[in-house]
Parts: C-alpha cells; sequence; structure tokens
C-alpha cells in the first residue's frame, strides 16, 4: 500500500506496528520487550513508547533491527545515488514495451521478384 497519502506519525506507527508484529511472532524473533531491551541495550520504557506511538531516536531503532536481525534490510531503504531511480526504470520499461515498427520504404524502389519468369 503507498505510504504517500499519511503523515509522518502515521508511517512511523506503522513502522513501529510491524517491528512489534515482528517481535513477538512465532515465526519472526519471538521475543518478548524486557528481553528486546536487553539485547538491544535501549531501555525498556523507550521500546514501549516506540511499540505504541512510532516515536524513537534513529540510533534506538537501529539498536532494535540490530537485536532483531533486521539490519540488512537498511541498505534497501535509499538506493545508491548511481542506480537508476524508479522514474527512469518506468521510462525504460515503457520504452522496452513500445512496439517498433519496420522503416517505411517506397514501393516503386523495392525490388519485387519478377513474375513472368
Amino acid at each position: 500500500m503507498p505510504l504517500e497519502h499519511l503523515s509522518n506519525t502515521e508511517i512511523a506507527a506503522r513502522l513501529a506496528q510491524s517491528i512489534k508484529a515482528w517481535r513477538i511472532s512465532p515465526q519472526g524473533a519471538a521475543i518478548s520487550q524486557v528481553n528486546l531491551a536487553r539485547k538491544s541495550g535501549i531501555g525498556l520504557t523507550p521500546l514501549k513508547r516506540f511499540e505504541k506511538t512510532g516515536a524513537i531516536t534513529l540510533r534506538n531503532l537501529v539498536a532494535i533491527l540490530r537485536a532483531l536481525n533486521l539490519l540488512n534490510g537498511l541498505e534497501a531503504l535509499v538506493p545508491a545515488p548511481d542506480d537508476p531511480g524508479p522514474l527512469a526504470l518506468l521510462a525504460a520499461e515503457k520504452k522496452l514495451s513500445q512496439r517498433k515498427r519496420a522503416p517505411r520504404t517506397d514501393r516503386a524502389s523495392v525490388n519485387l521478384p519478377d513474375q513472368h519468369a
């Protein structure tokens, strides 16, 4: 779902909900708040505040992601400057999908086989 229509606060709250869901999921980290606070090195109060409101410092967020083994996902967050941006990728995709026509030729200049042979 596109996030452009959401406020910064709403996006932060969604991120917090996703991380909390990963934290408590048996398929995710399956770790308690207390254990995550201990493992990440941040206080329990900032962790609870983050999960409730989405408010967090960048350093604490990195510590949480590291403790949950989710740190590698940050590399995909911002593309390298020399990588094509989304608009360039879209333009290239449109260019590839356009049909190419054969060049027009003048019928008089086309050598047709002699039909009387």
